[in-house]
């Protein structure tokens, strides 16, 4: 029973690390992915899967400002699928940064998009994002309705270098610590046992030495005491 729960806690320990720095390096590779883009139109992406912080609410009713969104990754033929009612990512130049609308008019004869924020739509009288024109080889990824609420903020964070640092650098810092504190621990156990069972060899083999040269002794005065008496004898 025993050996059971230590089995199933040994498992349970590897799953957990397993799925620690899984999220570590899938994390670390998007913000160094992330980083490398941050001043160009392109969007960082993992596998075709990339991650945005929603800083407006030009969408409020589908998605909040803070939100984390998953976009799919656009390429040539992709484009060729879009329908009105699609959520795309693009990137505006008026403002220098990705903005993410919902599509109302296509145009395949100019290869131009018109987009709208929801929050126009919801707000009818009181509009406040502008629509947007928008060519096809500036949509870089279109919106299927994955997202995290609230994570997006976390996700900014993450990308500054005090976050990165914190959320990335000291969590593996930590435990590399820690596993190699286990480690050394492991390992002077190890020698400890080595030591032990050396130490008891030692004195086993002592032990049948003393004994050996007990019989050796006790031989050599069995054989004196047979010699005297065959001389007393004779």
């Amino acid at each position: 029973m025993e050996q059971n729960i230590w089995d199933a806690k040994r498992i349970f320990k590897i799953i957990a690390n397993v799925f620690f720095y899984a999220i570590i390096i899938f994390l670390m590779i998007f913000s160094i992915a992330n980083m490398k883009v941050k001043s160009e139109d392109n969007l960082a992406n993992v596998f075709g899967v990339g991650m945005l912080s929603v800083q407006s609410d030009s969408m409020k009713g589908t998605f909040e400002t803070g939100d984390l969104l998953f976009v799919n990754m656009l390429d040539d033929q992709d484009y060729q699928n879009l329908a009105e009612g699609d959520i795309v990512t693009y990137y505006d130049v008026s403002i220098k940064a990705f903005n993410t609308h919902r599509i109302v008019a296509i145009d395949y004869n100019e290869q131009m998009l018109i987009t709208q924020a929801d929050y126009n739509y919801n707000h009818p009288n009181e509009p406040t994002y502008p629509d947007n024109s928008v060519s096809f080889d500036r949509v870089i990824a279109v919106y299927h309705g994955s997202m995290v609420a609230g994570l997006g903020s976390s996700l900014d964070y993450l990308q500054t270098p005090v976050g990165f640092a914190l959320l990335i650098i000291l969590p593996v810092l930590i435990v590399l610590i820690f596993e190699g504190v286990l480690l050394a621990r492991h390992i002077m156990a190890i020698n400890r046992e080595k030591i032990e069972k050396q130490y008891q060899e030692e004195r086993e083999q002592t032990a049948q030495s003393v004994e050996s040269e007990r019989e050796r002794i006790r031989a050599e005065i069995l054989a004196e005491m047979k010699k005297e008496k065959a001389l007393h004898t004779n």
